[in-house]
């Protein structure tokens, strides 16, 4: 568990380095507001949520060896629909989101949490993060040390969003509603072109499946077998 939670931490900071998904939208369209507690509640929900898939992938992870081909194509197939189609309202109604967002603090915790919870891309996200962490020994199977995986990715997530928020107030960003709605457009370009880009990770995936990577799941779950008969061995 102690290096899950640094592992967990680091992966969903820096990983959130550009921001995209339902969860940025509404995240950035609460801060472009002016409005930072909402905006952090968004991102608290978002963070929660994506902090759960974690923990199932970690905890599931070495149970699904053999089966992660199907679930990560079928991820990447709906997250690139998602995502492209999130970026392409942002792109022609970017007013769209704006009243979408313009809701009570609770019901910004419980959006920013549906967002999440509706989002393929996650998945295949974390499925290939997490058997890369497992085929280089750096998780085990116990319940905690996914459990500290996932408080990290919690805590990690939610410290990015913070400093986005830190460092727009300590630069007092002054937003018209032009400017908001150009910034609006730019993030739904962004969100276009990653849709695009799981579009072709996911022919080419399909294309070449006997291009297995040596971070691949069945790599993994076969090191974390021969561990196990290692450690069964007097």
């Amino acid at each position: 568990m102690t290096l899950a939670f640094p592992l967990g931490f680091g992966l969903a900071f820096f990983g959130s380095v550009p921001m995209s998904g339902p969860v940025a939208v509404l995240f950035m369209a609460r801060m472009l507001n002016a409005e930072r507690g909402p905006a952090m509640l968004v991102a608290l929900g978002g963070s929660l949520v994506e902090a759960a898939y974690a923990l199932g992938v970690a905890f599931a992870l070495p149970h699904l060896v053999g089966r992660t081909q199907a679930v990560v194509l079928a991820s990447l197939a709906l997250g690139s629909v998602v995502v492209t189609t999130l970026g392409t309202v942002l792109l022609t109604r970017p007013h769209i989101v704006q009243r979408a967002a313009q809701t009570s603090a609770k019901r910004g915790f419980v959006r920013g949490a549906l967002s999440s919870l509706f989002n393929p891309t996650l998945i295949a996200t974390w499925t290939v993060a997490v058997s890369t962490l497992y085929a280089n020994g750096w998780l085990s199977k116990e319940l905690s040390s996914a459990a500290g995986f996932a408080l990290g990715v919690a805590l990690g997530s939610v410290a990015w969003f913070g400093t986005v928020l830190a460092v727009t107030k300590a630069r007092k960003l002054q937003v018209t509603p032009e400017l908001n709605t150009k910034l609006l457009r730019a993030m739904g370009g962004l969100l276009v072109f990653s849709g695009i880009f799981l579009a072709v990770r996911f022919v080419v995936t399909l294309r070449h499946p006997e291009r297995r990577n040596q971070q691949t799941l069945e790599r993994a779950g076969h090191l974390l077998d021969e561990l196990s008969h290692r450690r069964g061995e007097p």
